[in-house]
C-alpha cells in the first residue's frame, strides 16, 4: 500500500513540475480520469518554450567564455568541445519543440485510449506488477538526480571567481536538462503502461471464443499504439543519445584535463567531491540507457506471450464455427507479428529497435571515447612541455 502512495505522489509531483515548468499542454482530471488539454497550458508552454530558444544564444555566447583563456594547455581543443556541447544542446531542443507541436496532443490521446482499456476492458485498478514499480522509481530517480548545476559552478571554482551568469547560466543548462528528460520521462511512462496492458491481456482467461477474438484484437491493438509511440518518439530518443554520447565524452575529457592542471593544494579535498559528482553524474546516464532497453525488452517478452486459451466444453455446431474462426484469427494474428517484427515501424530511426539493443552500447562507448579524447589531448600536451 505504501508503494502505491508514493508512486502516485512521485506521479504527481512529476506532472506537477512539468506543468509549473511548461513542460507539458495537458492535466489530469480526477472526474474524467484521463489527461485534458487546456490552451492556457498550451499558451504558457509555447511562451517557455520560445524563451528557452530565444536564450540559447546568450548562454552560447557565455559557454565561449567559460573557460578563462589560458587556463588549459589546449584551450583551442577545450572550446570546440564546449561548443560541440552546446550545439547538441540546441539540436535536442529544436527536436523537442518540433515534436511537441506536431505530436503532444497525439500522444494523450494514446494514452487517454490505453487508460480506458487498462481501466474498462482488462479492469485494472493499480499497476501490480513489480517490474512496474521498479522501473519507475529508478527512472524519477534518475530524472531528479540532476547534478548539473553543482558540476557547472564547481568546474570553475578555484579557477576563477564565481560570477552570477555561472548561477544563471547552470540554471538554464538545468531547466532544458530536465525538459529534454521529461519527453523521455513520458515515454518511459507510456511503456511501462504499455507493457502493464500486454500483460494483463496475455492473463485473461477466456470462456468462449468470441472472447479469444476480442482478445486478440485487442493485442493487435495495442501493439499498434505502441508502434505510433515508437515512431513519435524515436528522434527525442536518438537525439538524447547522442547528446549522452558526447556529453559524457567531453565531461571525462575535461575533467581529467582540469584535474591534471589543478595545483597540489586543491587536489586534496575540492578535487575528490568533482570526480565522484562527474562519476554519479555518468552512471546515471549509463543507467537510463540500460532502463530503456530493460523496458523495451519486458515489452517484446509480453507482446510475445500468447494469450491464454478458452476451455472448450461442448461439441456443438456452433462452438466449432467460433473453433474455426478463432483459429483462422490466431493464424492470422502469428503472421502479423512474424511481419511486423521486420517491418519499419518497429524500429526507431533504423538504428534503434525496439528493444534498444545499441541504446546502452552508444552511451557507454562514450567511456572508450573519452578515453581515446583524453589521449589526444594528453600525448600533445606531454610533446609540448617536453
Amino acid at each position: 500500500m505504501r508503494g502505491r502512495r508514493l508512486y502516485h505522489l512521485a506521479l504527481s509531483t512529476w506532472l506537477g513540475q512539468c506543468q509549473v515548468l511548461g513542460f507539458c499542454s495537458h492535466y489530469y482530471n480526477r472526474k474524467r480520469r484521463c489527461l485534458v488539454h487546456s490552451r492556457w497550458l498550451q499558451a504558457y508552454h509555447w511562451f517557455l518554450m520560445a524563451a528557452t530558444l530565444v536564450f540559447h544564444y546568450p548562454y552560447w555566447k557565455y559557454a565561449m567564455v567559460y573557460f578563462e583563456k589560458g587556463t588549459f594547455r589546449r584551450q583551442d581543443f577545450i572550446m570546440q568541445v564546449s561548443e560541440g556541447s552546446v550545439m547538441l544542446n540546441l539540436l535536442t531542443l529544436i527536436i523537442h519543440a518540433v515534436l511537441t507541436v506536431l505530436y503532444e496532443r497525439k500522444v494523450g490521446e494514446i494514452y487517454n485510449e490505453l487508460a480506458r482499456i487498462l481501466r474498462k476492458d482488462l479492469r485494472q485498478k493499480e499497476p501490480t506488477a513489480s517490474f512496474y514499480y521498479i522501473v519507475f522509481f529508478a527512472k524519477f530517480h534518475n530524472y531528479l538526480h540532476n547534478f548539473n548545476f553543482a558540476l557547472g559552478v564547481l568546474m570553475v571554482l578555484g579557477m576563477r571567481t564565481i560570477r552570477w551568469a555561472d548561477i544563471f547560466a547552470n540554471i538554464y543548462f538545468v531547466y532544458i536538462c530536465l525538459s529534454r528528460e521529461s519527453v523521455i520521462f513520458c515515454y518511459v511512462l507510456l511503456l511501462l503502461d504499455f507493457g502493464e496492458a500486454l500483460r494483463l491481456n496475455s492473463q485473461q482467461e477466456q470462456d468462449s471464443y468470441g472472447g479469444v477474438l476480442r482478445q486478440l484484437q485487442r493485442q493487435e491493438r495495442l501493439k499498434t499504439m505502441l508502434r505510433q509511440v515508437h515512431r513519435i518518439f524515436g528522434w527525442q530518443v536518438a537525439g538524447n543519445m547522442m547528446f549522452y554520447l558526447y556529453f559524457n565524452m567531453a565531461t571525462i575529457y575535461l575533467g581529467y584535463t582540469f584535474m591534471s592542471q589543478q595545483p597540489e593544494a586543491m587536489r586534496l579535498g575540492l578535487s575528490h567531491i568533482k570526480i565522484l559528482l562527474t562519476a554519479i553524474g555518468i552512471v546515471v546516464m549509463l543507467s537510463d540507457g540500460l532502463i530503456l532497453q530493460i523496458i523495451c525488452e519486458y515489452l517484446l517478452f509480453q507482446g510475445n506471450r500468447l494469450c491464454s486459451s478458452p476451455k472448450f466444453k461442448e461439441q456443438e455446431e456452433q462452438n466449432k464455427q467460433d473453433f474455426i474462426a478463432a483459429q483462422r484469427q490466431w493464424e492470422m494474428s502469428v503472421l502479423r507479428r512474424a511481419i511486423t517484427r521486420a517491418r519499419p515501424e518497429n524500429q526507431v530511426l533504423g538504428m534503434f529497435r525496439m528493444d534498444m539493443q545499441c541504446a546502452f552500447a552508444l552511451i557507454s562507448s562514450s567511456l572508450s571515447y573519452g578515453v581515446i579524447i583524453i589521449q589526444l589531448g594528453y600525448l600533445p600536451s606531454v610533446n609540448m612541455h617536453n
